[in-house]
This record gives structure tokens, C-alpha cells and sequence, in this order.
């Protein structure tokens, strides 16, 4: 299951269309079609009632749109924390100290770093 495969089936139960899907993708519809065919012969299930009409999703399409939503936030999640580590916003901070010598400032010092870098 790949994620441009999700994007395209999400696409189609929005609009309630493989023609405007691929429209809204940018690709041409008999790759939307495809990826759709494909995805439901990996799963073993129908997504969608087709007719020359209308596209309604079924019951296995309505759980996979709740599943392929959370996998397309869970994508955007990770880019954003990677991106985050890269630029040493998020991650760990080790700090070793003398208590006696730095009690007056390390918290402080502490408090606002935190607060500045939340994910850290």
C-alpha cells in the first residue's frame, strides 16, 4: 500500500469521482483507476460502487478512508519532526553541571531554553 495510492483513493471518495480525482491530482484517470483496481485486489475488498453515475464508497472504503487519512497525517508528522531534528529543534539536551557553582542560573537558563525549543 503506497501512500501516492491513498492519496488517489482519498481523492476519489471526496469528490465521489475518478475523473475529477485525477483532475484534483494532476494525473489522468486510468491511473487513478489502476491504483484503485490494484489497491482493492491487495486488500481483497470493493472500495467503491461504480456505475456510469456515480461512485458511492462502501463499508470497507469507509474504514480504509478513517486508516488512509491517519496515514497521510503520520507521513506529514514525520517530515515535519525530521525536518525539526535537522535544524536542532527537537531531539535531547544533556547538560552536566556543579550544582554549587551553577545553582543561580542553570534553571533559569533552563526554563527559557525549554521554552524557546518546546520539542527538545
Amino acid at each position: 500500500m503506497e501512500l501516492r495510492t491513498l492519496r488517489s483513493f482519498i481523492a476519489v471518495a471526496k469528490l465521489k469521482s475518478f475523473s475529477a480525482a485525477a483532475r484534483e491530482l494532476h494525473i489522468v484517470q486510468p491511473a487513478i483507476s489502476r491504483q484503485i483496481a490494484s489497491l482493492e485486489e491487495e486488500l481483497g475488498v470493493s472500495l467503491f460502487r461504480r456505475n456510469t453515475r456515480e461512485v458511492k464508497i462502501t463499508a470497507a472504503g469507509e474504514v480504509l478512508l478513517v486508516e488512509a487519512h491517519a496515514m497521510i497525517a503520520l507521513e506529514g508528522r514525520a517530515k515535519e519532526y525530521t525536518q525539526r531534528a535537522a535544524r536542532g529543534k527537537a531531539g535531547n539536551l544533556r547538560i552536566g553541571y556543579i550544582s554549587s557553582a551553577c545553582s543561580g542560573f542553570i534553571p533559569t537558563l533552563v526554563r527559557a531554553y525549554a521554552q524557546r525549543y518546546p520539542h527538545v
